[in-house]
């Protein structure tokens, strides 16, 4: 790659939001818990955690993609509550980021986690896409 990759271990982003009604469970048709922050909506906040924190540390034309991501969803968390992510770089192998996340709500930690994120070159991305769709065309035909 022709520009460095900025990022470093030990640098970390921090994302805030009060759970609304559509972060709860009840997206999910989870009646009588339909009050509770959901898992789907905590691993959004991580994934926005990951990618603000990524930001420009990369060269022009990449992006990261996830490619794996752990979660432990340890406590619940009441809609109207304010819920904390922390993301933090553990390791940069090649063009792999390995992150350390942390969830908090008013009350204290309410989920961890690790996510794995590939620095790919976008245009490549968008390509090997269209591509996997043309086997649809193909079928289609």
């Amino acid at each position: 790659m022709m520009q460095e990759i900025t990022l470093k271990p030990g640098m970390e982003h921090m994302i805030q939001k009060k759970v609304a009604y559509e972060d709860t469970t009840v997206s999910f048709g989870r009646a009588g818990i339909e009050t509770l922050f959901s898992t789907p909506a905590l691993v959004t906040m991580m994934i926005e955690a990951c990618v603000d924190l990524v930001g420009d540390n990369v060269p022009d034309g990449t992006v990261t993609v996830a490619r794996g991501l752990q979660v432990t969803h340890e406590k619940p968390t009441l809609q109207g509550m304010t819920v904390t992510v922390k993301a933090m770089v553990d390791r940069l192998e090649g063009n792999v980021i390995y992150f350390d996340l942390v969830c908090m709500d008013e009350v204290g930690q309410i989920a961890k986690g690790r996510m794995e994120r590939h620095i790919v070159n976008k245009d490549a991305l968008i390509k090997r896409a269209h591509n996997r769709a043309e086997v649809l065309e193909d079928i289609n035909r």
